[in-house]
């Protein structure tokens, strides 16, 4: 009993250092996209909209280096462990933000502010990419049994927290200074507040412990790319990348390019544009936990293809309803982020992995998908509304939602899923408890701690005699090595005791 209250305690701690750490790094990243028209007036000599579309492409230059980042961090994840990767990131990010508040401003050094300011947000994007495949499998690894679409579902959740606070202070700051003021040196007391935030997330990440199924692997090392995470897995990284595009294009198009585009125009202030968005935000950060939780019970499949249907429907009324009135702007985003909820992607590809390559896995998929497609979102529909197609900007928006629809019906469930996988380890280890198991009486099971048998505490301790090598054993499986349902779980604990049904749990309980 004690055993459980503390593992209770320990997830519970996990969880939330995790998504405060994360929420942090994002409210970081949320402060660029929300000052945008402001900092086209700063760092650009015009202003006008051709500035507006020069910000949102430094926007889309740091998701280019977010795969950059993904790669580098999450390998040394996969090698040296989630906690020490996770804690270098948001440092990093940190940083890079308090300096873009020091950078003179373009009637000041001419060229060089859009220059500087580039390079800090592809500092940014770096520490971005390592964050999000560090932080998804750190989370998906510390979930308990039949949690992990809950867990999963707060690192949306605290994403679109980070988002929304980001915004909140936009908003505050935009609301209470004059335009002259906010232009001036307004603007900089945003990016300077993410100093004190990165300092106290990075404290608490220092103090989590880390991954008890990274800490089970056998002599981990950096894995090769092709070799141990992408072959045999090529169908199902492309099924990850179409739903991380379009959630990733959903966000950027509705959080980012909505308000700025009004508040542009002039017909809406820029404050109530960002408080619109929070309110959005705020909507998708509570709706994706509980959704995740959901996806525990009856599967990722269903939630996902409600979602992808859902969200393409409703792109062209959308895009129509948020028009030039904050009203409008407001339905639109509360709507957005609840159907964004419904698109539990963090669990799905995070269990496309071995916990071995997890971490690169997922920086694969997310850094593809977001660099190509989410990135670009922004830049890609003031493109098109400067060139009087802003019609276009919900079609690409239905389409992505089309591709991510496909990826979905394709997609087989994982192991670790809804109640039919339930029912089928159930059924399993119930089969297994009534088959005879004969082993010589001189010889001890295999994984067995043989010293106090009649202690309550005996531990089966698995043996791994596979090679690193297997990394690629599963293949043609969908489901994960790691990757064990609820009622398994609860059996193997249940049964731990038991010596003759030792050998057929050993596997099932890694």
């Amino acid at each position: 009993m004690a055993g459980s209250v503390s593992g209770t305690l320990r997830s519970r701690r996990t969880l939330i250092g995790a998504c405060l750490g994360n929420a942090v790094e994002w409210y970081d990243f949320a402060i660029y996209g929300a000052f945008a028209p402001v900092l086209a007036r700063a760092f650009f000599p015009d202003g006008g909209r051709a500035a507006l579309a020069t910000t949102f492409a430094i926007f889309a230059t740091s998701f280019i280096a977010r795969p950059i980042g993904a790669i580098v961090v999450a390998s040394r994840s996969d090698h040296l462990g989630r906690r020490a990767a996770f804690s270098r990131t948001i440092a990093l990010m940190t940083l890079a933000t308090a300096a873009i508040a020091l950078v003179p401003t373009w009637s000041a050094i001419g060229v060089l502010a859009p220059v500087v300011l580039l390079l800090l947000r592809l500092v940014q994007g770096f520490a971005v990419g390592g964050e999000v495949p560090t932080s998804v499998a750190f989370l998906i690894e510390s979930a308990p049994d039949g949690h992990r679409g809950w867990y999963g579902g707060w690192h949306m959740g605290s994403i679109a927290l980070g988002l929304a606070t980001g915004y909140a202070v936009a908003a505050l700051i935009a609301a209470t200074l004059s335009v002259g003021a906010l232009h001036t040196w307004g603007w900089r007391l945003a990016f300077l507040s993410a100093a004190p935030l990165g300092l106290v997330a990075r404290y608490i990440r220092r103090r989590l412990a880390e991954t008890r199924r990274f800490e089970a692997l056998d002599e981990p090392s950096r894995p090769h790319l092709r070799r141990d995470v992408l072959r045999g897995r090529g169908t199902r990284v492309a099924r990850g990348v179409a739903l991380v595009a379009l959630l990733s294009i959903a966000f950027n198009l509705c959080f980012v390019y909505l308000p700025s585009r009004l508040a542009t125009s002039g017909s809406v202030p820029l404050a109530q544009t960002l408080g619109a968005g929070v309110l959005g935000l705020l909507t998708a950060a509570v709706a994706a936990p509980v959704l995740g939780r959901l996806c525990d019970r009856v599967g990722r499949r269903p939630l996902l293809i409600a979602g992808t249907v859902a969200v393409g429907i409703f792109a062209v009324p959308g895009f129509a309803l948020a028009g030039d009135s904050v009203g409008g702007l407001l339905v639109s985003n509360v709507v957005f982020g609840g159907l964004l909820g419904l698109l539990v992607v963090t669990v799905f590809v995070a269990e496309l992995f071995p916990t071995a390559v997890r971490a690169t896995g997922v920086a694969v998929t997310y850094g593809v998908a977001t660099a190509a497609f989410g990135g670009t979102a922004p830049l890609i529909a003031t493109l098109l509304a400067n060139a009087g197609a802003a019609w276009a900007a919900p079609i690409y928006l239905v389409v992505a939602a089309v591709l991510g629809l496909a990826a979905a019906l394709t997609a087989a469930e994982p192991a670790s899923a809804g109640p039919a996988s339930a029912k089928a380890a159930a059924g399993a280890l119930s089969r297994s408890s009534s088959r005879p198991v004969h082993r010589s009486a001189s010889r001890p099971a295999t994984g067995m701690v043989t010293s106090a048998p009649t202690s309550r505490a005996m531990r089966i301790a698995p043996t791994r005699a596979a090679p690193r090598s297997s990394w690629a054993s599963n293949a043609g499986s969908e489901a994960p090595q790691d990757a064990v349902s609820a009622p398994a779980a609860a059996y193997c604990s249940a049964t731990a005791r038991r010596a003759p049904i030792a050998n057929h749990l050993d596997r099932r309980c890694r």
